[in-house]
């Protein structure tokens, strides 16, 4: 299950967080310890995860990825996850962790996992 994720697009995030996110990056790229750099989005240190990202999910794994229009963070069409049902929820982008129709989303995903492990 994922949350507001950009799995399409990982920047495709507001100006302003794109913002900080480019210059926490320079402030890595310049060397500081601890940060990130733009490697992170080009380099081959990440070239694994970006794979993993964007590669199919095994077709018997309940998948659910959920957005919201009016997420303010993360454009919310770069979360529809081709690969898992996509559902569409009202709230912020940190609003989604204490959202009530998260968790009933969330309890529909673990019974049909549930089921399916069951059946086997």
């Amino acid at each position: 299950m994922t949350l507001g994720s950009p799995v399409l697009d990982p920047l495709a995030v507001s100006s302003s967080v794109l913002r900080t996110v480019r210059s926490l990056a320079r402030l890595g790229d310049l060397g500081l310890p601890g940060m990130f750099s733009s490697d992170c989005r080009d380099g081959a240190c990440c070239a694994d995860f970006r794979a993993l990202l964007v590669a199919p999910l095994e077709p018997a794994m309940p998948t659910l990825a959920v957005y919201s229009r009016s997420d303010g963070i993360v454009d919310w069409r770069a979360c529809l996850d081709p690969y898992a049902e996509c559902v569409e929820i009202e709230g912020s982008h940190c609003g989604m962790a204490v959202n009530a129709q998260v968790y009933r989303e969330l309890e529909r995903l673990l019974e049909r996992t549930e089921a399916a492990t069951c059946s086997r």
